[in-house]
């Protein structure tokens, strides 16, 4: 009976084993067209816009805003989150219109892909100084 139980809950450590290393394989892992939404906690407005991610080895996508386009940044994975770095970011301001001047540094959680923004201002844009920094809300999700 002892023999029985024991392999019983090795068998059961081991899927979870199993199970769990299916899931930070999937985590490691950007492929395909996504949805990036980004929400001012300031203004409440929000703006979609598109990644197209292209795996570039184990924890590191090429993102590019166009399906086959030239890439535009590169998210890789450190310490356990999402990391992308680029220029050119677009912005959407109160009145409606664009600048596409910042610099973005994104942390995304691998699991939800949900996370933060930071956004600088290279010019002066949307009411704000050169060098203005924000902080948004970001949510990526794979397009249906």
């Amino acid at each position: 009976m002892t023999i029985t139980r024991g392999a019983a809950a090795a068998a059961m450590l081991a899927g979870l084993a199993v199970g769990t290393a299916s899931a930070a394989w999937a985590d490691t892992t950007l492929s395909g067209h996504y949805l990036r939404t980004e929400t001012s906690p300031e203004s409440g407005q929000s703006i979609t816009l598109d990644w197209y991610a292209t795996p570039c080895g184990d924890g590191c996508a090429s993102l590019a805003s166009t399906p086959g386009g030239p890439t535009v940044s590169q998210a890789q994975l450190v310490n356990g989150q999402w990391i992308v770095d680029t220029t050119g970011a677009p912005v959407k301001c109160p009145d409606g219109s664009a600048i596409y001047a910042v610099s973005a540094h994104y942390t995304l959680d691998p699991n939800t892909l949900a996370g933060k923004v930071l956004l600088t201002y290279q010019v002066p844009a949307c009411g704000h100084p050169a060098g203005y920094q924000i902080t948004n809300n970001v949510q990526v999700r794979q397009a249906p």
